[in-house]
């Protein structure tokens, strides 16, 4: 433990994270792609459907949240055989929970892709995507879950790894779909091969999980403790609360666009696509320093984990200042990889703008709010999250998108505000040390 200890530092565990967040987004931007040499309105459908599975996505980040709070403090404070247990728990409990939203997912796509009000012409292409890739639920709970364990225990080149393969797999595959050479093409060509792809991904994690060295159990998977479980799924509820919360926003917003022409929706789906990478440095710093905060407050070092998340913010906020800054100077090149409309590109170059303010607040998010979830303190900051998510975000964005009339642009500028008063109260949250109680383990003597 003490060799994994040392090893563990804010860059050898950021740079392997962030590698794995954009190898993760790849997946996405190259099917986006693919579908675009089809027609633009393939790749919007596609979009959408995806928003929805981002749901699913960030339901299975909830739960694996909640571990990750447990696990980290009890490596903290050197209860090793408890991690392990909580570690199996956790895996049996996103197993049930994964497979109850594929079923969910597949057995309504069609129904769920029309409450997106999207254009007649879309929503078959956007169902069948939705109801092949809607299988793989419980595949990327599964495989999001022992993945966290990794990084809790300073292994994230494992799943970084992993999503290396699953992406070589998805080309490969997604290239023999263009050029016809397999059974099924177009939609539901690239989503099979999406699927396969996971499912590979998820028995090679799988493979390499079983042969740690972690005091891990099989009977654990079937002895699911109540104390474990109840923690696990109340932080991970809470925590990730906000993250169902914006995915759901997302999809609620994207309604007030769709009677715009379809330019605008592809504008913003190939933008999405994009910005994806732009805050992806500050979130696996932010990821990273979750991690080794809860070690920290596991072992008892309350003012030195203070003073480590008030550090960190400043690297977030500088590689969000850069990135976005530098994606916005590159934007019309980067759109016209998917398509060779002008008006999208003009569209998107708006977005691009707009998204530099969005990722300046999003830094204090992905640093303090980061911090709040690896002490345990998670109630107050959900409640915030909810709230200014759908006023902020939801109902100004409303506002300025529709009765005010400025479209996809007004949409935007909710967002960022919504980022920056989230990331404010969480900042004044760390500051005022409000998350000092509410630790879970306490470090045995």
């Amino acid at each position: 433990m003490e060799k994994e200890k040392k090893r563990m530092t804010l860059l050898t565990l950021a740079i392997p994270i962030l590698l794995e967040q954009i190898l993760r987004s790849l997946m996405g931007t190259v099917n986006t792609f693919m579908l675009s040499r089809f027609s633009d309105e393939a790749s919007a459908a596609v979009g959408v459907a995806n928003q929805i599975l981002n749901v699913v996505i960030i339901a299975s980040t909830m739960l694996a949240s909640g571990a990750a709070v447990v696990v980290n403090q009890n490596l903290g404070a050197g209860k090793k055989r408890e991690a392990a247990q909580i570690t199996m728990n956790s895996i049996s409990v996103s197993a049930v929970i994964g497979f109850a939203l594929s079923l969910f997912t597949v057995s309504l796509s069609g129904r769920l892709v029309r409450m997106m009000g999207l254009e007649e012409n879309l929503i078959g292409d956007a169902a069948v995507y939705l109801r092949i890739v809607g299988v793989s639920c419980v595949i990327q709970f599964v495989s999001a879950m022992i993945a966290t364990h990794f990084r809790c225990r300073g292994k994230a080149q494992v799943s970084m790894l992993v999503i290396a393969f699953n992406n070589a797999v998805n080309l490969l595959g997604s290239f023999l779909v263009i050029e016809g050479k397999l059974p099924v093409t177009g939609v539901a060509g690239i989503a099979c091969v999406r699927l396969f792809s996971e499912a590979m991904g998820l028995l090679l994690i799988g493979g390499l999980f079983a042969r740690q060295e972690w005091d891990l159990r099989r009977g654990d998977l079937l002895h699911i403790k109540g104390e474990y479980l109840k923690q696990i799924v109340s932080l991970g509820f809470m925590s990730g609360m906000e993250g169902v919360s914006f995915t759901l926003a997302q999809l609620v917003t994207t309604r007030f666009i769709t009677a715009l022409p379809t330019a605008v929706l592809s504008a913003k789906v190939y933008t999405q696509t994009i910005n994806n990478y732009t805050y992806m440095a500050g979130l696996s710093i932010g990821q990273a320093a979750q991690i080794l905060a809860g070690h920290m407050i596991g072992a008892g070092k309350t003012e030195e984990v203070y003073r480590f998340i008030r550090k960190s913010w400043l690297y977030i906020f500088l590689c969000n200042l850069a990135f976005s800054g530098g994606f916005f100077l590159c934007s019309s090149r980067l759109v016209g990889l998917f398509t060779d409309s002008a008006e999208i590109r003009d569209i998107a170059r708006m977005l691009f703008f707009i998204d530099i303010f969005i990722c300046a607040g999003r830094s204090l998010n992905h640093s303090f709010n980061y911090g709040l979830r690896s002490a345990g303190y998670v109630f107050w900051p959900m409640v915030i999250a909810n709230t200014s998510i759908w006023i902020v975000s939801v109902g100004m964005g409303y506002v300025l998108t529709v009765p005010l009339g400025f479209g996809i642009v007004g949409l935007w500028a909710a967002q960022s505000a919504d980022e920056w008063f989230r990331g404010l109260c969480a900042m004044m949250l760390w500051l005022k040390k409000k998350w000092v109680a509410s630790v879970i383990v306490k470090r045995e003597s």
